[in-house]
């Protein structure tokens, strides 16, 4: 999990004192312009930044209100959040401000915008929801799609390897892709409720995998290529996509989704979250994300497989009975293969680089994804966004601070 103090002037300037109290300032953003199709897929990294107010890191520079952030380094992810900021909402909206979004993420392919994710409700951000009230904001967003794309949906399959069961309906125009999904709930017989409602769009030639479209899902050999070498000596998996967990205790959630889109599987950290049944404030402990990793398994017919197991952990008195040469095995092994390893710790007892926060501790979840014997290093990424893709621990350090690592691949890995 992330800790994150921001002082109101780290925000932005104070805009009006009303009895000799600062008043935060109010931050906006009408995303309709994901919904111009024409415009959207011409867009470069340098046109969103025109057309948006990028949150700069040094808050002292910020001119205007921030309405996004940069997910990764390179810029291919965008990311417009409700909680940007831990002590002022963002107040996002869409279809003429008739309906408010929580998070919505755009994807840069070649250079170019290509694919975006809208939630306009999920129950880890938003808490719960009258029935009445998610169907409205449903049928409301159905309508004005149904405007802005001038053709009719068509419902979706639901596909075989889904998690939950969805409900998906489809806008295909020769424009773009639109495709409105929410889990299934009041189902008879069942005690269900909403738990999320998205909307994805793709170019016409970027409807991949994660829009439902059939694929044969990630080959071995694909892996193998990802497996980068450097004359530093760092061996490292390349290719793994940053999701921001945000302000949540999501880092179960947000690695898995990581590793999912890593292997073609398509989910997000919400729906991950109503799987392994993860509180949006407290994150996860030790022993329950050991539980919850293996409701994953069955889910989404993967292989779970425990490597180093926080059960027998606190049951051996400390000793993990597994050694810190063999901790490297099993590294070099999955790493070797193209695999990224899921892996529980305890924040804050050991450096790293770049170094954390002195408040940034307790327990969490991190992807293992390289190593380097000459150093003597492990190479690891977090699910906090930009400048988190690549980081590296000392080996025993590692070590020492490992509660659980996991791998989990497809069936027949």
């Amino acid at each position: 999990m992330r800790h994150i103090v921001l002082p109101l002037a780290a925000l932005l300037a104070v805009s009006t004192i009303i009895a000799q109290e600062r008043r935060l300032p109010e931050l906006s953003a009408n995303l309709d312009a994901l919904l111009n199709f024409g415009e959207l897929w011409k867009w470069s990294s340098e046109d969103f930044e025109k057309n948006y107010v990028l949150k700069l890191e040094d808050q002292e520079k910020q001119q205007k209100a921030p309405q996004f952030e940069w997910v990764s380094s390179t810029k291919d992810r965008a990311r417009f959040s409700r909680h940007m900021f831990s002590n002022v909402e963002t107040n996002l909206t869409m279809f003429g401000g008739s309906v408010k979004v929580e998070e919505a993420v755009l994807e840069f392919v070649n250079g170019k915008a290509a694919r975006a994710t809208i939630s306009f409700y999920n129950r880890g951000d938003s808490g719960d929801i009258e029935v009445a009230e998610f169907d409205r904001m449903f049928k409301t967003i159905g309508q004005n799609l149904g405007q802005v794309m001038k053709v009719a949906p068509k419902r979706q399959i639901m596909s075989a390897n889904a998690a939950l069961p969805v409900t998906s309906w489809m806008w295909n125009s020769p424009t773009g892709i639109a495709l409105l999904e929410h889990n299934e709930y009041n189902t008879p017989g069942r005690a269900t409720k909403p738990e999320f409602l998205r909307l994805k769009l793709a170019a016409p030639n970027q409807a991949d995998w994660s829009m439902g479209k059939l694929a044969v899902g990630v080959q071995r050999m694909e892996l193998l290529k990802r497996v980068t070498k450097t004359p530093e000596g760092d061996v490292y998996i390349s290719g793994v996509p940053m999701v921001d967990q945000g302000q949540k205790g999501y880092c179960v959630a947000a690695s898995c989704q990581r590793l999912f889109e890593y292997m073609r599987i398509p989910c997000d950290q919400h729906e991950m979250a109503k799987l392994v049944n993860v509180d949006a404030e407290s994150g996860a402990n030790m022993m329950t994300m050991q539980k919850s990793l293996a409701k994953i398994d069955g889910a989404f017919k993967v292989t779970f497989k425990p490597l180093i197991n926080p059960e027998l952990y606190y049951s051996g008195n400390g000793k993990r009975r597994v050694s810190d040469k063999e901790f490297l095995s099993l590294i070099k092994e999955n790493v070797e293969k193209g695999v990224p390893l899921l892996w529980g710790l305890i924040l804050g007892e050991k450096p790293e680089d770049p170094p954390l926060s002195r408040q940034t501790r307790g327990g969490h979840m991190r992807m293992i994804i390289g190593y380097n014997l000459a150093k003597n290093q492990v190479l690891f990424t977090d699910s906090w966004g930009a400048g988190h893709e690549l980081k590296r621990m000392a080996l025993l350090d590692a070590y020492d601070v490992t509660m659980g690592l996991y791998s989990m691949a497809p069936r027949g890995f």
